[in-house]
Parts: structure tokens; sequence; C-alpha cells
């Protein structure tokens, strides 16, 4: 199995659905701790810190920054997914 077939299965396991194609998806578990991200699943995009969503690059051609904008605790995803959700229905 190719790390991008585990990937797939891993993203499946952990995958919460937020609204249609939102989901608020484990990407990573690292010292016990979970790192998701919210993600436009149609769209192949996720949203970073900023509330704007960008596309998401193929794993080899993630870089330290897009981690750092894209990825967050579980609380701080669920926080800034209930913001982005009071901003957009004004």
């Amino acid at each position: 199995m190719t790390d991008e077939d585990k990937i797939k299965w891993f993203d499946r396991a952990l995958r919460f659905v937020l609204d249609g194609n939102i989901h608020l998806v484990m990407k990573s578990r690292i010292d016990g701790k979970g790192n998701w991200a919210i993600v436009d699943t149609k769209k192949h995009q996720v949203m970073n810190s900023n509330m704007e969503w960008e596309d998401e690059p193929p794993v080899q051609q993630r870089d330290e920054a897009f981690l750092i904008r894209t990825r967050f605790d579980f609380d701080m995803a669920v926080s800034l997914y209930q913001q982005y959700k009071m901003f957009a229905e004004e």
C-alpha cells in the first residue's frame, strides 16, 4: 500500500461532516495530539487560519508554512469553523 493509499484510509476513518462537502478531518497525530484541517472535499481546498480557502497541494509539496496555516488542534478547528459560519451567514 502506498503512502497515498494509507492517507486515504486514514482520512476516511477520522472525518466529521460539518456542512455538506465541508469536513473536519484529522490529518495527523503526533505525540498523542491530533492535527485537524477543515476541508472542502468537493473543491479540494482547506481553510486557513485567516478563514480563507486555499488549494491543498499533494503531500510531497506541503511545506511548514502551509501546515502552520491549515492544521489546528480540535478545539481551534471547531472554533474557527463556527466563526467562519457566523460571518458567512451575514
